[in-house]
C-alpha cells in the first residue's frame, strides 16, 4: 500500500511536530479513514490518548472521509479544544487590504501581536484593524483592538461573548476597615448562586434557558476576570467625577468578567466546520448568530450584576454594614426572597436588588455591533468588532491596571474615526501566562501587593499568572490614549481588595 509523508502538529503547543507515512486508500476500501490514521500516529507520538480532532491550517477540521489534496502537508491535533492558530486568510478579490493603526508609543507592543493584527487586516472584508495601546498577542488573534468589516467574523470577537467591566459605589471607607478584614468576609462567591436565576434573568428580559445558568450566573470566573473594591486616589475632573457620583474617602466595586461558558459554546458552534467564518447579512446563520451574541451580551451584563449584589451581600453582611466589627458574617443570602408567596413578590425583590446596586458604568469589552465609519472618504454601515477594547461612544470608560497598580475612569474624546470607537480595555498583558519569570519567588507573598491591598487567590498558578508584573503600566496606556487625543482621564482609584476565587484547592 503506497504512503504520504504528513506533518503532524500539536494544537496546544505547536513547537511540538512529528512526520509520519500515512497509508493511502486501497481501491473500493469503504472503510478508510486518513483521519483515524492520523489521529493513531499522534497519539502514539504525542503520549496522549485524548487526542480527536485534526484540522488545517486555517482552522477547517478534518472530518470521517475526507482525503487530504495533496498540498496540504502538514496537519494539527487536539484534544477537542477549538483550533489554535493563524487564520485562513480571506483577502479581498482586488488584493487590497484593510487599514493597520497602533496606538502605542509609550506602551510596549509585542511585534507577535501587531503581525496578528496585520492578518486580521487581509481578510475579506476588513476595512481598518486598530490596535489599542493594551495590544497584546492572543491565541488566534490579537487582544486589545477594535476591527471594522462589512460582514461578521464571530472569532475575532472571541470565546467570552460580552466580557466587560461594570463599577459601583459601596460607601464611605471605615477608618478602621483593613484589607485583610474585609477579605475575610468574602466566602461562596464561588458556589453557585442559591438565588432563582429565572427570576434574576428576567429582569433583562431573558426567557430562554441556557446550561449556564444555575451553575454559572453570578460567579467570576477564571482568567484575568476578578472583583475588586478601590478607593478613590486622585480627582482629575471634579466636575466629570461629581456626575458620576465619584467621591473621595468612598469605596467602589469594580467587577470584570463575562458570559461564563455561554460565549464559548456559541463560538465552538459556529467554527466547527471553519475555524473562522464570515457571516455576512445573505449568510443563511446571520441572523441566527446576531440572536445568540445579543442574548450572550445581555446574560453577561446580568452575570456582573447578580456578583456585585452577591459582593454586597458578604461585606455588608447581617448586620448591613461595611465598617461593621467583630468576626466575618457569613454572605446575606437571597432564600428569603425566594421563600415570598407569590413569584411577583420575588420578582420584586430582585428588581430592588438591582436598583439598590446603584450602577455607574457598565461596558462590554467583547462583542460585534452596527456601526458608521469613514471608507475610503464615504460614510457606510459597518460592523465593529472589539476583542478586549472599550466603546468611546457610550460615555465614561474604566480602564483597570492590574491588581498592584491604580485603576482610571476615562472620558473619551474625538469623534471616534482615528480609534474605531474604542478605547484600551484595561492595562494589557506584557508577559504570557506561562513566562518563567512570573514563577519566580514564593507564591504566598502575593496575596498582599506592593500599594497595600490584599488579593484573595487560592489557585496558586492563577496568583502566578496574574501578578502585577505579568501586566504592562496602566499609566503608560493612559498617557498613549491621551497623546493620541482619544481620551482623557478623570480620576485613578487605588486597589483594595482583589478577588479572584476563594474555592478551597484539593489537595
Amino acid at each position: 500500500m503506497p504512503n504520504r509523508r504528513i506533518t503532524i502538529v500539536l494544537n496546544a503547543n505547536q513547537t511540538k511536530r512529528i512526520t509520519v507515512l500515512i497509508p493511502l486508500p486501497s481501491a473500493g476500501d469503504a472503510s478508510y479513514s486518513m483521519k483515524e490514521h492520523i489521529l493513531t500516529h499522534a497519539r502514539n507520538k504525542f503520549h496522549n490518548k485524548y487526542l480527536c480532532k485534526v484540522f488545517l491550517w486555517g482552522g477547517e477540521e478534518v472530518l470521517d472521509g475526507d482525503i487530504l489534496s495533496e498540498k496540504e502537508e502538514e496537519v494539527l491535533v487536539s484534544k477537542g479544544e477549538a483550533y489554535i492558530g493563524p487564520p485562513k486568510t480571506r483577502t479581498r478579490q482586488n488584493g487590497v487590504i484593510g487599514q493597520v493603526t497602533v496606538l502605542a508609543n509609550e506602551s510596549f507592543v509585542h511585534e507577535d501581536a501587531i503581525k496578528q493584527l496585520n492578518a486580521v487586516a487581509e481578510l475579506e472584508g476588513v476595512h481598518a484593524a486598530v490596535g489599542m495601546p493594551d495590544l497584546h498577542k492572543g491565541d488566534r488573534f490579537p487582544i486589545g483592538c477594535a476591527i471594522v468589516s462589512d460582514g461578521i467574523y464571530p472569532a475575532l470577537i472571541g470565546s467570552d461573548i460580552g466580557c466587560g467591566i461594570s463599577l459601583y459605589p459601596l460607601g464611605p471607607k471605615p477608618s478602621h476597615l483593613t484589607p485583610e478584614k474585609l477579605a475575610s468576609r468574602l466566602k461562596r462567591l464561588d458556589e453557585p448562586w442559591d438565588g432563582d436565576v429565572k427570576a434574576w434573568l428576567k429582569l433583562y428580559d431573558i426567557e430562554s434557558e441556557t446550561e449556564f445558568d444555575a451553575s454559572s450566573l453570578g460567579t467570576v470566573g477564571a482568567g484575568n476576570h476578578f472583583a475588586e473594591v478601590l478607593s478613590v486616589e486622585t480627582i482629575v475632573d471634579a466636575e466629570a467625577c461629581e456626575s458620576l457620583g465619584i467621591e473621595e474617602d468612598n469605596l467602589y466595586l469594580l467587577v470584570h468578567t463575562g458570559s461564563r461558558g455561554l460565549g464559548a459554546s456559541i463560538l465552538r458552534h459556529y467554527t466547527r466546520s471553519d475555524g473562522n467564518p464570515y457571516i455576512t447579512s445573505t449568510h443563511p446563520e446571520y441572523r441566527n448568530y446576531l440572536e445568540k451574541h445579543d442574548h450572550a451580551v445581555v446574560w453577561a451584563k446580568a452575570n456582573r450584576d447578580l456578583l456585585a449584589h452577591r459582593f454586597k451581600g458578604c461585606v455588608f453582611g447581617s448586620r448591613g454594614s461595611l465598617g461593621a466589627t467583630g468576626d466575618a458574617d457569613e454572605p446575606v443570602e437571597d432564600t428569603d426572597i425566594d421563600n415570598t408567596e407569590t413569584e411577583a413578590a420575588a420578582a420584586e425583590g430582585y428588581a430592588e436588588a438591582k436598583e439598590d446596586l446603584q450602577k455607574i458604568l457598565d461596558v462590554t469589552h467583547n462583542s460585534v455591533s452596527p456601526s458608521g465609519f469613514q471608507v475610503d472618504g464615504e460614510s457606510r454601515e459597518v460592523w465593529l468588532h472589539r476583542k478586549g477594547a472599550a466603546p468611546s461612544d457610550q460615555g465614561f470608560v474604566p480602564c483597570p491596571g492590574s491588581r498592584g497598580d491604580f485603576s482610571w475612569i476615562l472620558q473619551p474624546l474625538g469623534n471616534g474615526e482615528r480609534n474605531a470607537h474604542s478605547l484600551a480595555h484595561g492595562a494589557g498583558r506584557l508577559h504570557p501566562r506561562n513566562a518563567p519569570n512570573l514563577r519566580r519567588g514564593p507564591i504566598s507573598q502575593l496575596t498582599t501587593t506592593s500599594m497595600g491591598s490584599y488579593v484573595v487567590c487560592t489557585d496558586p498558578d492563577l496568583l502566578a499568572q496574574e501578578r502585577p508584573e505579568a501586566y504592562k503600566s496602566v499609566q503608560a496606556v493612559v498617557d498613549d490614549m491621551e497623546e493620541f487625543g482619544i481620551a482623557e482621564g478623570v480620576a485613578t482609584l487605588r486597589p483594595f481588595v482583589t478577588f479572584k476565587t476563594g474555592a478551597e484547592r484539593r489537595k
